[in-house]
């Protein structure tokens, strides 16, 4: 499989299961090919839900960004999408902190490229680290996920935080 289009259908049908999906998502200057939210709520309570002890909520937002080959500047414009649009904007809602019970986001940007990426490129992707805190983690924190999906050598590759979603993304060069 070597065509984008194709492999980005494969993906966004995985991933239809629990995020919802939203098609050429606009973000800052950037148009993607899709946009996933995914929402966790946990909560403990005593006999009946009104009685409520605690409650934790989790997010998940991710960018299926397309490109013929990805370079050392996408890494760069991946990490300006994470604090200056999808923090801000997706996490926060413009507001100084999240929500309340907010517990954790994992902001991800989901490449995939027709080339295969340098070996510079394929560092930077390992290398990729990005995370902020929210009041000493009283309101969560905030965590930055990179993957690369490189098609030609149908190999994908991720930062370490991120390392959970590389057989995931592997899996669809097998369908």
């Amino acid at each position: 499989m070597s065509d984008k289009a194709e492999y980005l259908e494969k993906l966004l049908c995985e991933y239809q299961k629990s995020f919802d999906i939203t098609r050429d998502y606009k973000i800052g200057d950037i148009v993607a090919s899709a946009y996933g939210f995914f929402s966790s709520i946990s909560e403990k309570y005593v006999i009946s839900p009104k009685a409520n002890l605690w409650s934790i909520h989790g997010f998940e937002h991710i960018l299926f960004l397309e490109r013929e080959r990805v370079v050392e500047a996408d890494i760069e414009e991946a990490r300006l999408l994470m604090t200056e649009h999808m923090e801000p904007e997706l996490v926060r809602k413009g507001k100084k902190y999240p929500e309340k019970d907010h517990l954790y986001s994992y902001v991800t940007v989901a490449f995939i490229c027709e080339r295969s990426p340098e070996d510079a490129v394929v560092q930077a992707v390992k290398d990729f680290r990005y995370e902020k805190n929210y009041l000493m983690t009283i309101r969560g924190h905030v965590e930055g996920h990179l993957i690369l999906a490189d098609l030609e050598g149908k190999k994908a590759y991720s930062c370490k935080q991120a390392k959970h979603l590389t057989e995931f993304y592997n899996k669809i060069f097998e369908q």
